[in-house]
């Protein structure tokens, strides 16, 4: 390819890969071998010998991940600390960009497009085959929203880059002297990039879809706060930290690497945030439509695209809508029933907690009693870590950092204190630890994928499946188990309630009043939480989708399974099932659910 295709396809954006770094957002080759599962194809179909389509099934998809993963270097150090042994020795150390001048161009997805259809799929190994299904589906998927570019943006209040860089580069792993260096020229390209991130926002706006006044003021007021606390902030303690804990560097080498530092964050880090937030200022007052995407020309065309983008299930956005009716219904009935049988569980629901309070501490729990409904993952270390102050009042309430490739074992958490009386710490671990994001995401990782598929993995597995999890972990509250599944039944409610209003404010056309109204009616009588609602599914459209859809995805699934395997269904199988295949569309789970099922009766 002549192109960076997913450097435009994924994201068309600044580093295409900065938001799959996190996971609370999400990342190797059949001829790069890591450490195999020893049952991780059992599920998928026997392994054939390599033909000579295999062989050239596995370079293209190879060739595809080094053009795309070279498009920044930082989503390189991301997923690879030693990319010259997976065929990467030439790259630019930068931070990649918005190729202004091709914005539009669709000729490397219909390049790869072709390529790809001309293999024969029924020469393929079972996991070429799921490689392959993935890539067709994402291809045909990006090439028929094509046109909708101008909708895509790298800012908002909660996701947004100007939040997610400065914890990446925090996180930035330095293993050996080079990752220093490379870290330094990154941080010293960040004006420049900022600059590029402008430009576009600037065509975005000059075709009227900059973000509106109140949202873009917010993120200026992010990016003042960054500005105030940078000089001896924590890009200055982390990195200090970092050096100081490396061997095989003089001191000498250390104090001068700490200097560059200091003069890399004061001359290009602050400055870059300083042009964005100007740039910002500039644009304010350009936005031409307010609301959701919906009162967008296209827009609710848009907003197809992300929900099919994420989950890759082959319902309409009012499909989807119904079935959060249902699932709402479903969990209310549940409150219901169980308030009747036992009404002193509403004074126990302000109570409700769980029998383990650190961090470190719930993880270990959550490992010892998912045994008996999750297969073994590998054995991994997990640093448990805080979201700087300054980002606390704009950053998620956790995020899982995904290891790099070929150093598996590394892995960190971060916790934001500002938000954790929002929901019990528990579950968030297991959201973002056990059994979710960590040990599915290093559990794959184990299997040996094609590195391809770390590159577009639907956030609709990825965030349903920790969702599914978080869900999951209410069974072990320190409570009666009527108290725990009143607690999980009003979560999910609570979840599908969200995800109803993301779908009404940007594809039904609901204002704050509409958004208000409904949820007025299941209790929540504060205009406040209306407003704070409508605002973050303006900023950030779909963003809740992918955790509730995909929850609902597989709760279907197993559901489904349930009813066909009736007495002989077993959930470790089932989680099996779904994590042997790896991150991919809810389509392609769907399909090859009856072959697991074949195989799961005669077991």
């Amino acid at each position: 390819m002549k192109d960076l295709l997913f450097k435009r396809c994924i994201k068309r954006s600044t580093a295409l890969l900065i938001a799959a770094v996190l996971a609370f957002l999400s990342a190797g080759c059949t001829s790069f071998s890591l450490i195999r599962h020893d049952d991780a194809d059992n599920s998928l179909g026997q392994q054939q010998p390599a033909s000579d389509e295999n062989v050239q099934f596995t370079e293209y998809a190879n060739e595809l991940f080094r053009d795309s993963i070279c498009s920044d270097a930082l989503s390189l150090h991301a997923y690879l600390e030693h990319p010259e042994n997976y065929g990467i020795s030439d790259y630019d150390v930068t931070l990649g960009g918005y190729d202004l001048d091709a914005l539009d161009s669709t000729a490397d997805i219909t390049e790869c497009l072709n390529e790809l259809k001309a293999f024969d799929r029924s020469t393929l190994s079972a996991s070429q085959q799921i490689t392959y299904d993935q890539l067709l589906q994402f291809f045909e998927t990006e090439l028929e929203y094509s046109d909708l570019y101008l909708f895509d943006t790298s800012l908002s209040t909660t996701i947004g880059l100007q939040v997610q860089l400065p914890i990446i580069f925090a996180e930035y792993a330095f293993l050996e002297e080079k990752d220093v260096k490379e870290y330094l020229t990154l941080l010293a390209d960040t004006d420049r990039f900022m600059q590029n991130l402008v430009d576009y926002e600037t065509i975005r706006s000059q075709n009227g879809y900059f973000m509106e006044d109140s949202l873009a003021n917010e993120i200026i007021e992010q990016c003042q706060t960054f500005i105030d606390s940078a000089p001896d902030g924590y890009l200055i303690s982390t990195f200090d930290e970092r050096i100081d804990a490396m061997d095989g560097i003089t001191e000498d080498a250390k104090a001068a690497y700490k200097e560059q530092n200091r003069t890399a964050v004061a001359d290009h880090v602050i400055k870059g945030y300083e042009i964005l937030a100007d740039g910002l200022r500039q644009l304010l007052g350009t936005n031409r439509y307010a609301g959701g995407l919906c009162n967008y020309p296209n827009g609710d065309k848009y907003y197809e695209y992300l929900v099919n983008h994420d989950m890759g299930w082959s319902k309409t956005i009012d499909e989807y809508n119904s079935l959060l009716d249902s699932y709402i219904q479903k969990n209310m009935l549940t409150i219901q029933r169980l308030v009747l049988q036992d009404q002193t569980l509403v004074d126990q629901f302000d109570s409700y907690d769980f029998s383990v309070s650190e961090p470190s501490d719930i993880l270990e729990d959550l490992k010892k009693r998912i045994t008996d409904d999750f297969p073994q993952g590998p054995s991994v270390n997990c640093s448990i870590k805080q979201i700087t102050k300054a980002l606390q009042d704009y950053a998620s309430p956790a995020m899982y950092f995904t290891p790099q490739i070929d150093n598996l074992e590394d892995n960190s958490i971060y916790i934001n204190p500002g938000t954790q009386d929002s929901s019990p710490l528990y579950t968030t671990m297991a959201h973002e630890g056990y059994p979710g994001h960590l040990y599915q995401i290093t559990y794959f990782a184990d299997s040996d994928p094609d590195l391809i598929r770390y590159l577009i993995e639907p956030g609709g597995y990825i965030e349903g499946w920790a969702t599914y999890c978080e869900v999951y972990s209410y069974q072990f509250g320190n409570a009666s188990s009527a108290l725990n599944q009143l607690m999980e039944a009003n979560y999910v409610t609570t979840l599908c309630l969200y995800a109803k209003v993301d779908i009404g404010v940007n594809y039904l056309g609901w204002d704050e009043d509409d958004v208000y109204a409904y949820i007025s009616a299941f209790g929540f009588n504060d205009k406040e939480i209306a407003n704070e609602m409508y605002r973050s599914m303006v900023s950030e459209p779909a963003n809740y989708c992918q955790y509730v859809l995909g929850y609902i995805g597989f709760c279907e699934l197993k559901n489904s399974a349930q009813e066909k395997l009736g007495g002989s269904f077993n959930l470790k199988d089932f989680h099996k099932y779904i994590l042997d295949m790896g991150p991919v569309p809810f389509d392609m789970l769907n399909e090859r659910l009856d072959s697991w099922i074949e195989s799961a009766q005669y077991k």
